[in-house]
């Protein structure tokens, strides 16, 4: 399939495929004539990655992952189950911070209300 199908496929545009080739995400791929013709195993990838992305986890946090995967041709289990761990634990702090904020505003509300409600 060429670019446009992988696009489709993947909800995602030309342009951050070739971004993703450009910095090692996805392997090159064959080409007919000047073409890029994709398989199946670059729209998991494609898909691995926006999935990723869309959970708080930056190209450069994924990288090394891939890079590993095309490597060896494993996928390290034990890095991507931590980095995922990782990342609850920081949305879980950030989470709190927020229920905190959260009872700072009820905090101002009922103050403003008491403090300048009519009598």
């Amino acid at each position: 399939m060429f670019i446009g199908q992988l696009a489709k496929l993947t909800a995602c545009t030309p342009k951050a495929i070739r971004h993703y080739e450009k910095i090692g995400l996805l392997p090159a791929p064959l080409r007919q004539g000047s073409y890029r013709c994709y398989d199946q195993h670059h729209v998991t990838l494609v898909r691995m990655i926006r999935q990723a992305q869309a959970v708080g986890f930056k190209l450069t946090e994924i990288l090394p992952l891939i890079t590993e995967k095309l490597r060896s041709q494993r996928f390290p289990l034990e890095a991507a189950t931590l980095g995922i761990e990782q990342k609850r634990v920081q949305l879980q702090a950030e989470i709190q911070a927020l229920q905190r904020l959260d009872q700072q505003l009820l905090q101002l509300e009922q103050d403003i209300k008491r403090l300048f409600a009519p009598h």
